[in-house]
C-alpha cells in the first residue's frame, strides 16, 4: 500500500516502512499515487486538503520583485565570467591593470622616458616584452583592445538589468535575462 504523508514530506510505501506510519498517513491507489507523480512532473504541486488526502495544485506565481532581484545580480555576476575571458578577476589585478595602462600611456607619451618611473612595466621585461618599449606598446594596445569589449560586455550588462527592471512580470524578467546576448571579441 502507497501513503501520503505531509510530516514526512513525500509518499511511503508500506513495504519500505520499519516502525509505525506517520498519523497523518492517507492510503491512497497506485492509480492516485502515478497521477499525482505524473502531475508533479508537469510542474504542478502535491499537497494536501484539509483530510490529508494529496491533490495537485498550481504552483505559486513567481514573484516579480524577487525574480527581478535575483536576475539582475546574476546579469551582473554572468557580466563578470564574461570579463574573465579577457582580463584575470580579481580587486587587486583590476588595480595592476589600471597602473600598467596609466604607466604604458605615460611611457609612449613621453619624450625621454626614465624606466625608474614605469615600475609595473620593469616587471614584465623579458616575460611580455624585450624592452619597457615593446611592453608599453603591448599594454597599450590590449588596453585598447580591453576598453572595446569591456565596453560592449558593459553595454549588454546595463541593457540587460534595464530590460529586467522594466519587465512587467516574472516571465518577462526571466525572458528579458534570456535574451542578453554577450558579446565576442573580433
Amino acid at each position: 500500500m502507497i501513503y501520503w504523508s505531509n510530516a514526512a514530506g513525500g509518499f511511503l510505501d508500506d513495504r519500505l516502512i520499519v516502525g509505525n506510519l506517520p498519523e497523518d498517513a492517507v492510503a491512497i491507489t497506485t492509480e492516485r499515487h502515478a497521477e499525482l507523480l505524473a502531475g508533479q512532473a508537469e510542474g504542478k504541486r502535491i499537497v494536501a486538503d484539509g483530510t490529508g488526502t494529496p491533490n495537485l495544485a498550481d504552483q505559486p506565481a513567481a514573484d516579480r520583485a524577487a525574480t527581478c532581484a535575483y536576475l539582475s545580480a546574476s546579469v551582473d555576476a554572468a557580466a563578470e565570467l564574461e570579463r574573465s575571458k579577457y582580463i584575470t578577476a580579481g580587486s587587486g589585478q583590476a588595480m595592476a591593470y589600471i597602473e600598467k595602462a596609466r604607466q604604458a600611456a605615460a611611457y609612449l607619451a613621453a619624450e625621454a622616458p626614465d624606466e625608474a618611473d614605469y615600475p609595473l612595466l620593469v616587471a614584465e621585461v623579458g616575460i611580455t616584452g624585450k624592452t619597457v618599449a615593446n611592453v608599453a606598446t603591448v599594454v597599450d594596445t590590449a588596453y585598447r583592445d580591453w576598453i572595446v569589449i569591456g565596453g560592449a560586455i558593459e553595454a549588454a550588462r546595463l541593457a540587460g538589468k534595464k530590460a529586467i527592471a522594466e519587465a512587467e512580470d516574472a516571465e518577462a524578467a526571466q525572458a528579458a535575462y534570456d535574451a542578453i546576448e554577450w558579446p565576442e571579441a573580433e
